[in-house]
């Protein structure tokens, strides 16, 4: 298991990213999937270390 370290930048845009994505949500059935789908997003993350 190696171990990634995020420079300061990659986390600040990760962190944008994910706030864009809850912003846009208008309701909590959006808020769900986005909920879902970032999680999504990291379990692939994972699969590729």
């Amino acid at each position: 298991m190696s171990a990634y370290v995020m420079t300061d930048k990659q986390m600040e845009i990760l962190l944008k990213l994910v706030a864009d994505k809850f912003a846009a949500c208008k309701d909590m059935d959006e808020v769900r999937q986005a909920i879902e789908e970032v999680k999504e997003m990291a379990k692939k993350e994972q699969n590729k270390e």
